[in-house]
């Protein structure tokens, strides 16, 4: 509660203290687990997409905001037959992951198109694991719900290079190292179907969720606040 909270103070601030070289985007990215994450699980990868904004303060190469983002690091289904209330179906389990964290930058002016930059975060992460089961007759959703959640404080550093397309436009090409604390989680290979009880064991895990992502995205420049 009092990092969501600590975001939201820094949003506001950075709202009202805004100034020009603001920016508003949305990217894309891939995920790969590092450190204790990749020892335990280092079958797991994937991807994921988020919108960020930070605003510059005061006219100094430092930008305050945050960030949204959402990354899925296994799916695994089973199709046909499970039990007697769910005789044909496809049955699939999606492992994913959001994250809300707070963003520090410092970017400062050049005198080139290309903007480097330096990123600090922190916030938490929200990991879980849902399954969706699909009529395969009429492929429908019969049933969706949570195998698993368990929320985890995130923090790590990361940077990053924009390139300014023209006065409204910057494309942006980035990477972050993150470290948490420890979290439950499961993966593709954790989740079995065992024919004898006619459900699914779930191997419960429990490590660092450190990670690495990277990616592309499409920033608006608020020249105007």
């Amino acid at each position: 509660m009092r990092t969501t909270l600590l975001i939201i103070g820094l949003f506001i601030t950075s709202l009202l203290s805004a100034q020009n070289n603001s920016t508003i985007g949305f990217h894309l990215h891939g995920f790969l687990p590092t450190g204790e994450l990749k020892k335990d699980a280092s079958e797991i990868w994937g991807g994921g997409f988020g919108m960020e904004a930070a605003f510059q303060i005061n006219e100094s190469p430092v930008y305050l905001g945050g960030l949204i983002d959402f990354t899925r690091y296994g799916s695994r289904v089973r199709k046909g037959f499970h039990n007697a209330d769910l005789p044909d179906v496809r049955y699939r389990h999606h492992n994913e992951m959001g994250r809300l964290l707070s963003v520090v930058r410092f970017k400062p002016e050049t005198k080139t198109r290309l903007l480097p930059y330096g990123d600090f975060n922190f916030g938490f992460g929200y990991v879980y694991t849902r399954a969706r089961v699909f009529d395969r007759e009429f492929d429908e959703v019969v049933d969706e719900f949570f195998e698993l959640d368990d929320f985890i404080f995130t923090y790590g550093f990361g940077g990053g290079i924009e390139y300014i397309i023209d006065e409204s436009i910057s494309i942006d090409f980035h990477f972050r190292n993150t470290y948490s604390t420890r979290g439950d989680y499961l993966t593709p290979k954790t989740i079995q179907y065992d024919p004898d009880i006619e459900n699914y064991q779930l191997d419960i895990q429990r490590s660092r969720f450190n990670s690495i992502t990277f990616g592309f995205g499409i920033k608006l420049l608020l020249r105007e606040m």
